[in-house]
């Protein structure tokens, strides 16, 4: 037989936590990514490894589907692939944080700082780049003190600190799993083209793009359809 109390006590728990859960970030602006720099070898890249390869292998060109997505919260995610002249692949799997409009520090290598460029101050703990299956964890260079006296990602119109054309760059320390940083001051750097892609905003007609609800509405309904089968078996 229905318990009313506990039909009571499921419907208050889900509404609940349904009001505790935050709201889900929104996709408010989508590029895809190419690279903005050319090798001595004339090839072009986006991620350049440092010491972690050699010669020309130090160059992976970013292949097509990788994209950087901003969401209304202030974080971007920047994911998909690039490969090396050997044909050694790395994946991108980097969340950054703190996003702002206004930033001290900047890279100039493509032309000095314009009106539309912003800025984003961190990166997720979790933000890794992956190459050849060993997982490289990413922090902006000289973080946690960098904010204010290293660069950070930036991007806008020559951004990418190459050439002038609408992009982005940045400067990564890069640590093992255990949290060990790896290639001493030898940063990483990601220099890259940005084009906008409306496809990639949900919210945008016909981006194709699915929206699923927001787990905070299916709570929700889930608490109010337990009062009232519970009102209905005390009536």
């Amino acid at each position: 037989m229905f318990n009313s109390k506990l039909a009571q006590s499921l419907s208050l728990s889900a509404l609940a936590l349904a009001v505790a859960l935050p709201a889900s970030a929104a996709v408010i602006e989508g590029f895809d990514v190419s690279d903005a720099a050319v090798s001595a070898d004339g090839n072009s890249f986006g991620l350049w490894t440092n010491t972690l390869n050699t010669g020309g292998d130090v160059h992976y060109s970013i292949q097509t589907g990788t994209t950087f997505i901003r969401s209304d919260d202030g974080t971007a995610t920047f994911t998909g692939t690039a490969t090396n002249p050997s044909g050694v692949g790395a994946i991108f799997d980097l969340t950054f944080t703190g996003f702002t409009e206004d930033y001290s520090v900047v890279k100039t290598g493509g032309m000095e700082e314009q009106d539309d460029w912003k800025f984003y101050t961190g990166l997720t703990a979790d933000s890794k780049i992956t190459v050849d299956g060993v997982d490289y964890f990413a922090q902006l260079v000289g973080a946690p003190d960098n904010v204010g006296t290293m660069p950070v990602f930036q991007y806008g119109t020559g951004a990418n600190d190459k050439t002038a054309d609408f992009g982005g760059s940045v400067w990564l320390d890069m640590y093992n799993a255990e949290g060990e940083a790896l290639f001493g001051d030898n940063h990483w750097d990601i220099n890259f083209d940005l084009t906008n892609n409306p496809d990639l905003v949900p919210d945008n007609p016909g981006s194709g793009v699915d929206v699923p609800a927001p787990a905070t509405l299916g709570l929700l309904a889930l608490g109010v359809a337990a009062l009232r089968l519970s009102r209905r078996k005390q009536a």
